[in-house]
């Protein structure tokens, strides 16, 4: 499947339009149709190619995480294997090297499991904060726009999955650690021929004797040749008789344990990892933004102008000099009644001169006091259409929708202002009458 998904574009479209002044369109017939505006804004590269371009990169920087992984499995192993003039190797040397860390660090993160199973954590870990910290340098020196990046770091690394893709690359990298591992082994017994020794102070012979039995167990299922007790007490380190099959035996011991022990059980919980990484992400409900975007699509807009107070002889115009460059549907008298003006920046309207009151609405304070003294007359709020609604112009007319019973929203701007569409939508979600005032070019 090309990504990016539809479902990935929507979660891309609802960080842009949460923060930034990006909008799909909202004469699309569907929600495939408007996603595909992903694919052409802005021409230079869309939001789509630098969302996939992140993917790319987040991609190679995990491989080059395996890849030192198994550069370090390779270097790991030599340096055990450098018998001098003894030709002898310390089996549970090599066996700490290659699966000693590797068992504590799986101890610790079933451990680390358990203890967080319910809980939602938004730590992203060392492993992943590292990989976040790459892509973001390759992401900047590739002139990616930050709010991409933060929308696909979003997208990626979710906070309730951000653990199984933790594992997933923690046990890849271990994996090819041990799989590194395993080939140099098998490549160094291959080309050379050394004595398998053990010694210890605090163990006993026959303590010695029942850990490697223990081990021995479920390669024995395959039908490995292993070593047995006499191999075992023959391998004494001050013993130096040593014949082939012995050698054999533990070099078949060596190879199996790494491989049952270590790389095959990284590759499951691997898999497993990154199983319930993409169940999680498939079943994480839709944020607020998308769903919203989601409902916006689910039958076809349908927009209706009406002209409020309509003069069914003809539409009217605003009476004034002539350089004023304003046209209204409104009939006249619509202008003599109250007016505000809601974060307004631009200088009073000539056309309002005849209002019988006029009034600001440009601070929490004077917004505040508008709601306090609510009014039954008709009353007209005048909106700049290239400004854009945010959450607190919502939440205000929310509030005067429930206060004024008789309360129109009027958007100024030209026929191409860029949020008209933002507003007419934002009066029917608020059940007040829109109408709009043309400003000529």
């Amino acid at each position: 499947m090309t990504f990016p998904t539809n479902r990935a574009k929507l979660a891309l479209a609802a960080w842009l339009e949460t923060h930034t002044k990006f909008r799909l369109s909202a004469h699309a017939n569907d929600l495939t149709s408007a996603l595909k505006e992903l694919d052409t804004r802005p021409q230079v590269c869309s939001y789509s190619a630098q969302f996939a371009r992140l993917k790319r990169y987040f991609n190679r920087v995990i491989l080059g995480v395996l890849a030192v992984s198994f550069l370090l499995g390779l270097i790991a192993v030599p340096p055990a294997f450098a018998t001098s003039q003894s030709n002898q190797v310390n089996i549970f040397w090599l066996f700490i090297i290659l699966l000693g860390f590797h068992a504590l660090n799986f101890a610790l993160w079933f451990v680390t499991m358990m203890a967080t199973m319910n809980h939602r954590s938004e730590s992203k870990g060392f492993l992943l904060g590292l990989l976040i910290f790459l892509n973001k340098k390759i992401s900047k020196h590739s002139h990616i726009e930050e709010d991409i990046s933060a929308a696909y770091l979003h997208w990626q690394c979710p906070a309730h999955s951000n653990k199984w893709l933790i594992s997933s690359v923690s046990h890849g990298a271990w994996g090819c650690y041990l799989l590194a591992g395993w080939i140099m082994t098998l490549l160094l017994l291959l080309t050379n021929q050394v004595n398998f020794v053990w010694e210890t102070t605090l163990l006993s012979d026959q303590a010695f004797i029942q850990l490697t039995q223990t081990l021995n167990v479920i390669p024995q299922w395959f039908g490995i040749s292993l070593p047995n007790q006499l191999d075992i007490l023959a391998s004494r380190v001050d013993l130096i008789s040593q014949n082939a099959s012995t050698r054999q035996h533990w070099a078949n011991f060596l190879l199996a344990s790494i491989m049952i022990y270590g790389v095959l059980p990284r590759a499951l919980f691997m898999l497993i990892s990154l199983g319930m990484y993409h169940f999680k992400r498939a079943t994480q409900p839709l944020g607020t933004q998308e769903r919203i975007i989601k409902n916006r699509y689910l039958q076809q807009e349908s927009q209706s102008r009406a002209i409020l107070d309509n003069d069914h002889n003809a539409l009217s115009t605003i009476q004034g000099n002539a350089h004023d460059e304003h046209i209204s549907l409104l009939d006249d008298s619509a202008f003599f009644q109250h007016w505000a003006l809601f974060e307004w920046s631009e200088s009073k309207p000539d056309y309002l001169s005849t209002a019988r009151s006029l009034s600001f609405l440009n601070s929490r304070e004077e917004q505040d006091q508008f709601l306090a003294i609510p009014s039954q007359e008709p009353t007209y709020i005048l909106v700049d259409g290239e400004q854009s609604p945010d959450r607190g112009s919502r939440r205000f007319f929310t509030r005067v929708s429930a206060s004024y019973t008789s309360l129109s929203l009027v958007i100024c701007g030209d026929k191409h202002a860029t949020f008209i569409e933002d507003w007419q939508r934002l009066a029917r979600e608020t059940h007040l009458p829109s109408t709009q005032i043309l400003r000529k070019d």
